[in-house]
């Protein structure tokens, strides 16, 4: 089982390093509008990875069941973010 650093800093790293790699390729695209994305990106692996933190630390503690409905919202909240970021 993993534990709820290493989830966080698996997602907090491999966001890093799409933002770094991302900045090589600009092309037509200003730098400030990638810079943008690029934050949207990390925001959005930070909230996902922070949301199974919490999944984990509940199920540890409560057990499964008790925690199956905020395992539901988180996942209907991940959903909404990576739509909100399709739009944008």
């Amino acid at each position: 089982m993993h534990s709820p650093f290493r989830v966080t800093f698996t997602f907090a790293f491999t966001a890093m390093i799409g933002l770094i790699m991302s900045s090589y390729s600009f092309g037509d695209e200003s730098l400030k509008s990638k810079a943008k994305e690029a934050e949207r990106d990390t925001s959005r692996a930070m909230r996902k990875g922070g949301r199974a933190v919490k999944d984990k630390t509940c199920e540890m503690i409560n057990g499964k069941m008790e925690c199956a409905a905020q395992k539901v919202k988180h996942s209907v909240q991940n959903g909404a973010d990576k739509v909100e970021d399709a739009v944008e």
